[in-house]
């Protein structure tokens, strides 16, 4: 590809084989492929991914159970097919407020694995499936457990500065920080990558983003959360995803760096607007 095999940038992509330590965002196969390839691409059941899934569908099976103590498991209000506000805020929904005046900071965290209802679940676990066992083999369980959890934490904290009088809950945020975190994975390992998959994938993060940015400003999306979850997402990927050949990138000790720094930065940034400015 144009630029070299060294340091990261849009050049006009790979060419060849497919290099050690990525894997295709989807399988491509010419016989007709099995439903678990079809519901969950490169699904592997010792993974965070899988994990995570799981943790969701029970944390949201308690949150039911909750909402019973809350007037229901499904309330007229809540679009999503879900409980009340207050039974969300109960279980650990994020609060300006609580996170700010009461020092309930286990908000910022708790509120990314809790759903406002069966649409709200459904739509992420889908897209969970979809694409983040393909990213877990690329960057590993580690690795993308760190950055799903850093993303949700910096949406829920610029939802909090964003959005002060409502309440928050939902993995949005960790899974736009995944998006963010694969636009990095592109650019660092750009010229490594196959042409076609490189152009095609950059054409689907691109469009989940800008079908995000259209849905902006809809009750029921926490925009700050989505744009919080992305920016997280793609600072800490710098430290956090692979670089498919490290010993030609001369820049990697220098990526590694910025990407904590950076994290430390927004997270800082967050508790002197919060308390601070307010």
């Amino acid at each position: 590809g144009m630029g070299g095999m060294m340091g990261g940038g849009w050049g006009s992509g790979g060419v060849g084989e497919i290099p050690v330590g990525h894997v295709p965002l989807v399988k491509r196969s010419t016989v007709l492929p099995d439903l678990i390839d079809i519901l969950a691409p490169w699904f592997h059941l010792r993974s965070f991914t899988f994990f995570v899934t799981c943790f969701d569908v029970m944390m949201y099976i308690a949150t039911m159970i909750a909402g019973h103590y809350y007037g229901g498991a499904f309330v007229k209000g809540n679009q999503m097919a879900g409980p009340s506000v207050d039974c969300l805020l109960a279980v650990g929904g994020n609060d300006t407020h609580l996170v700010r005046d009461e020092f309930q900071y286990w908000r910022l965290v708790s509120c990314v694995f809790l759903h406002a209802g069966v649409i709200h679940l459904a739509s992420n676990l889908f897209f969970t499936s979809q694409f983040a066992y393909s990213w877990e083999l690329r960057w590993g369980s580690l690795n993308i457990g760190l950055i799903y959890i850093i993303s949700g934490i910096t949406g829920s904290m610029l939802s909090c500065i964003g959005s002060p009088s409502s309440v928050s809950v939902g993995a949005s945020g960790s899974l736009a920080g995944l998006i963010g975190a694969d636009l990095v994975y592109l650019y660092l390992n750009w010229n490594l990558i196959p042409m076609r998959d490189a152009h095609c994938e950059l054409c689907f993060v691109s469009g989940v983003i800008l079908l995000n940015l259209m849905m902006a400003g809809s009750e029921q999306i926490d925009s700050y959360g989505h744009f919080g979850g992305l920016i997280g997402g793609a600072v800490c990927a710098f430290s956090l995803v692979k670089l498919l050949r490290p010993e030609e990138e001369p820049n990697k000790d220098l990526y590694r760096r910025v990407g904590w720094i950076g994290t430390f930065a927004l997270w800082s940034s967050f508790f002197v607007v919060l308390y601070v400015v307010r």
